[in-house]
This record gives C-alpha cells, sequence and structure tokens, in this order.
C-alpha cells in the first residue's frame, strides 16, 4: 500500500481546509450579503427616529481663558435663564440644565493663531444660534475690567492722554523753533528731537489704544464669525452609521459562519465532493 509522505499529507490538508474555507462562503453567500445589507437599511431607517442635532459655530480672537470663562456655571446660568429654560424648575432640575447645556459646548483653542471656536449644540437651527449669541454676550460681559481693575485702567489712560498732549505741545515748539531759526543754527539738533519726540508719541498711542481696548473688553468687533444658523443637521449621520453597521455586521457574520463550520467540519474529500456537488445544482452548473 503506498503512504503519502508527511510534507505531502500537510499541503494536502492545507489544500482542503482552504477549499473548505471557499465552499463555506459560496454556501452561505446569501447570508453574507444580505444579512449586513438589511442590518444597514434598518440602522439607516431607524435614525430617521432620532432627535436630530443642529450645531452653531462662532469663531472669535481672544485668549485661551475666554475658552474656559464660556463653559463657567454663571455664563450658562445667565444664558439658561434669559432664555427660559429655567423657569419654574426646582434647584436640582436648573443644575440638571446646566449640565446638559455644559455637554452641548464646546470650546477650541488655536494654538498659533489664538482663535477661540464655539460650538453649540441643539435641537433646532435657531436654538443653537441663539445659546451661542447668549454664551457670548455673557462671557463679554463677565470679562470686562470692573472695579479696582476698572479704576487702575482709568488712571493709565488719563496719565496717558496727559503725556501725549504734553509731547505735542513740546512737538509744536520744537517745530516752531525750527522754523524760525537760522540756517547757521543748530538745525540737525531740533529736527533729531522732533523726530524723537513724533517717535514717543507714536509708541504712547499704541499704549493708549491698548488700555482703551482692555477697558472696553471683548466685543463684536473680535469676532471674525459670528454664531452660524446651520442648515444641515450635525447628528445623526444617517449614511455613516448606515456603512459602519454593513461593514460591522458582514465581519461579525463571517467569523460566525467560520466558526460554525469549523466545529463541525469533516476532513474527508467526499464530503467537499458531495458540497460542491450540491453548490453546482442550487446554482445551475454541470448541467
Amino acid at each position: 500500500m503506498d503512504q503519502n509522505s508527511p510534507a505531502e499529507t500537510a499541503g494536502i490538508e492545507d489544500t482542503i481546509d482552504l477549499f473548505d474555507v471557499l465552499l463555506t462562503l459560496a454556501e452561505n453567500i446569501w447570508l453574507l450579503v444580505l444579512g449586513p445589507l438589511l442590518a444597514g437599511a434598518l440602522v439607516y431607517g431607524l435614525t430617521f427616529l432620532l432627535p436630530q442635532k443642529f450645531q452653531s459655530t462662532a469663531i472669535l480672537r481672544a485668549e485661551a481663558d475666554v475658552a474656559s470663562f464660556m463653559t463657567t456655571a454663571t455664563v450658562l446660568d445667565t444664558s439658561l435663564t434669559n432664555l427660559g429654560f429655567l423657569k419654574d424648575l426646582s434647584e436640582e432640575e436648573a443644575e440638571q440644565a446646566r449640565i446638559d447645556l455644559n455637554k452641548r459646548i464646546t470650546t477650541q483653542v488655536g494654538r498659533n493663531d489664538k482663535l477661540v471656536t464655539l460650538t453649540v449644540t441643539a435641537n433646532s437651527p435657531k436654538a443653537a444660534q441663539s445659546m451661542a449669541n447668549e454664551i457670548l454676550t455673557h462671557t463679554f460681559a463677565g470679562l470686562r475690567p470692573k472695579g479696582a481693575e476698572l479704576k487702575r485702567l482709568e488712571t493709565q489712560k488719563a496719565t496717558l492722554e496727559q503725556q501725549i498732549s504734553e509731547l505735542q505741545i513740546t512737538s509744536k515748539t520744537a517745530q516752531k523753533l525750527l522754523d524760525e531759526s537760522s540756517p547757521a543754527g543748530n538745525m540737525g539738533l531740533l529736527a533729531e528731537s522732533i523726530s524723537s519726540l513724533s517717535a514717543a508719541q507714536i509708541r504712547m498711542q499704541e499704549t493708549l489704544l491698548a488700555v482703551e481696548k482692555r477697558m472696553q473688553g471683548l466685543t463684536d468687533e473680535d469676532l471674525l464669525q459670528p454664531p452660524t444658523l446651520p442648515k444641515k443637521p450635525a447628528a445623526p449621520k444617517k449614511g455613516l452609521n448606515a456603512i459602519l453597521t454593513v461593514v460591522g455586521t458582514g465581519f461579525l457574520m463571517l467569523i460566525f459562519v467560520l466558526l460554525r463550520q469549523y466545529w463541525g467540519s469533516s476532513s474527508t474529500l467526499e464530503l467537499h465532493q458531495h458540497r460542491l456537488d450540491a453548490l453546482k445544482r442550487r446554482y445551475g452548473f454541470g448541467r
């Protein structure tokens, strides 16, 4: 009796195993195709029953601490109160409303451009835009200088204005002396003095503008993009959910089919031939 060598036996077993996998996939082709498609269609249909979410986005030029201040309890509670969400609510319900709003607000600070992006999610486009506007309004008001800081800035502003006025007077006097001086006089020194006075005046004007800006705080002028009115819902993402469901269901069904076949498989050639013949009869091959 002829006997196959170990190498030949291993090769035959590998061929049989691969053939077994291909037969298994062919036998369950409709399950592997239709199952994921039906699951994806079902998920796609169910997403229409879920509430839609809309996002309003605003971008402003500000420091990183502004983004943190937007989500403080002071800003959120005031925004909810002005929009009527806290009317007739108990303290516990109001606290829960603030927590829910905080979950629907995201802020992002640019690393290089110092731009703060505010995104508010709500059940309708108008509600998202209104809440974003309220948050910005109370953020601007809350960060505006008050008390001792405001007095210090006012004093600094008055000092700068006085110094600028004195520089202007000195500059006019030097300019008058330059105009009246004779060519033999020291005109070069006067011209240099006038130039220095002008440069100092420009620097003080810039400092004064910075102080006035700090006194004014953030305003709508700092908004590069006011809160948008979204046209399309940000969630649920129907197409993406359906595609992920099809892929995930197909992968799970493939594992299920292969495991089921592995547990009940047979390594006999006769069984493989029987399954192959059954597939040929099913799909009309070999007639």
